[in-house]
């Protein structure tokens, strides 16, 4: 749980909002309010942090936060 912990504080960072509205079912852009920009600030962090390749349009894609935890999980174990 802790991978899910470190991206929950890189999303209420980024975004400059509360840890309890980042939940696995939240919408990043619809329900918390995540832009293009905040989206790759995102992606770039995530990038950075675990030394991978997300690019932006994955993360637009996605349906939740959840999801992003999910992708990011992948990419880390192949």
């Amino acid at each position: 749980m802790e991978l899910y912990s470190e991206i929950k504080g890189m999303i209420v960072k980024l975004l400059a909002i509360d840890d309890e509205d980042v939940t696995e079912d939240a919408h990043l852009q619809f329900d918390l309010g995540a832009d293009s920009i905040a989206l790759m600030n995102l992606a770039m962090a995530i990038n950075k942090k675990y030394s991978l390749e997300l690019v932006i349009d994955e993360i637009v894609e996605l349906e939740n936060v959840g999801e992003l935890f999910s992708l990011v999980e992948s990419k880390i174990k192949t």
